[in-house]
């Protein structure tokens, strides 16, 4: 049994995180909170989401009654459900910054949602139809940028007008962004002093713009994000939500350029 009342415009800052990445995956709710970890259709993006039970405010779960060992298990139990996303964020953009109150019933596999005197019911997707969990790869990045989240983002709107990849990169003690088009070329450039934090190196990596873009519009919230890079590399963006009671990390796997 789950139930919780939130903040409408902090979930709906959380839930848009999600779906920048995926449409749909299965949540999974605990004692300490919620937690999910999925990885787009086509492979080449992976989202991981934390959110702390103390972001709401009021929190209760329970897996049922138990004894002895059965009921000192009750804390590290979990729910997993699958949740439409896409459906959830619409719902939560009507509501402004109501108190939403949530009540998940898996009986009969709903989830209802109330802000104010609007109600909504939600079917929820079965677990088993939905991609698996994905392992998260072990990276070691030598390099990570610390950037204020509007600076990136100005730039990819910027670079969205250019071309279809975009550059990240260091070289010495400057952070970059490159995009080239057919006609037209586009750069920023940023000094450590210019960052809140830089490890020096040289090194870059090309991305898809379509999903740097995408991921972009899920950190419009964060006040500044931190970039794990390394040479024809993923990249791990990771910036925290919900007032610093969540945090997401996006992965992005690189394009590798043809000699």
């Amino acid at each position: 049994m789950f139930e919780a009342k939130i903040d409408a415009s902090v979930l709906r800052e959380c839930i848009e995180s999600i779906t920048a990445v995926v449409d749909e995956g299965k949540l999974r709710v605990a004692e300490d909170g919620l937690k999910l970890r999925a990885v787009d259709p086509a492979n080449v993006a992976m989202v991981s989401f934390e959110l702390q039970r103390d972001a709401f405010d009021e929190f209760r779960f329970e897996t049922g009654s138990g004894s002895g060992s059965e009921a000192a298990s009750e804390s590290t139990a979990a729910t997993e459900v699958g949740i439409d996303f896409n459906k959830l964020r619409d719902i939560l953009g009507i509501g402004g910054r109501e108190e939403v109150n949530l009540k998940l019933d898996e009986q009969v596999q709903k989830l209802f949602t109330r802000m104010g005197s609007l109600t909504y019911t939600i079917s929820l997707l079965d677990p088993s139809s939905l991609r698996k969990e994905p392992k998260v790869p072990e990276l070691e990045f030598p390099v990570q940028v610390v950037i204020e989240t509007e600076e990136f983002r100005r730039t990819v709107r910027a670079s969205e007008k250019i071309g279809d990849h975009i550059v990240l990169g260091v070289d010495g003690e400057e952070f970059y962004m490159e995009v080239e088009g057919e006609m037209d070329k586009l750069r920023l450039g940023l000094r450590k002093e210019q960052l809140i934090h830089l490890t020096p190196g040289t090194l870059h990596s090309l991305y898809s713009l379509d999903y740097v873009s995408a991921m972009s519009k899920g950190m419009s919230h964060a006040d500044n994000i931190t970039l794990n890079l390394g040479k024809d590399y993923p990249l791990q963006v990771d910036f925290e939500v919900a007032d610093g009671k969540g945090k997401v990390s996006y992965l992005l796997a690189p394009r590798i350029e043809s000699e």
